[in-house]
């Protein structure tokens, strides 16, 4: 999808065992959970709901349909649609989530990677009933990346940001932080999250055939 992303998978729950696992409220019991709204396991939220996201639902169709506004940041005003289907003795689930705007193609190689998170995340709760921690935001790289077949390419450098500090430039191609090698998006976040904003962290990258190494706070 240009303006989102969409993940279809089959679950071995019938369509009936599906949707009560959908619907079922997860915040505490369903009287802390106002009317028309679902707290949607796997998609980052915020607040007092660290289960999910807080999400006002603009269509149902029972058993079959539920399609949400996310409330919650970050991107809140997104659209989030479920659709249950038979599929044999199972239940085949597409979940699609759209309404972005156009600014996503400029970040939509990083966002792919958070949305295949958020799919196990969510197919887990349908799946098994649990619900785990969403992605933890960590101190930031101060650098936007593109996923090549050999690391993660610096595509922008923030001005006054642990890039910046570090020397990096755009067309770099990041190797280590922390002396870990960075091989794609979910590990640089991973590393990122394991460290706070100030942490004194050495990076190294590669600049056409030579290898750069650099310390600066985060």
């Amino acid at each position: 999808m240009e303006d989102g992303f969409e993940a279809t998978f089959v679950i071995d729950l019938s369509p009936e065992e599906a949707w009560e696992a959908l619907t079922l409220p997860v915040l505490g019991g369903a009287e802390a959970q106002p009317p028309n709204q679902y707290v949607v396991p796997g998609f980052p939220g915020g607040g007092d709901h660290g289960e999910g996201a807080l999400c006002t639902e603009l269509e149902l169709d029972p058993g079959r349909l539920l399609r949400l506004r996310k409330e919650h940041e970050p991107c809140a005003g997104t659209e989030i649609a479920v659709v249950l289907e038979a599929a044999g003795t199972g239940t085949r689930i597409t979940i699609v989530q759209s309404g972005f705007g156009p600014w996503l193609k400029d970040v939509k190689d990083i966002f792919e990677t958070h949305w295949h998170q958020i799919v196990a995340d969510f197919r887990l709760h349908l799946e098994r009933g649990i619900v785990v921690p969403g992605t933890l935001w960590g101190a930031s790289l101060g650098a936007m990346t593109k996923q090549t077949c050999i690391g993660l390419e610096v595509t922008n450098v923030s001005p006054n940001g642990f890039g910046e500090r570090s020397g990096m430039a755009e067309g770099d191609l990041l190797l280590t932080l922390r002396g870990i090698r960075i091989r794609d998006t979910q590990q640089l976040w991973t590393v990122l999250a394991l460290s706070h904003a100030g942490d004194e962290v050495e990076a190294s990258w590669a600049r056409g055939r030579d290898h750069l190494h650099a310390t600066a706070a985060l």
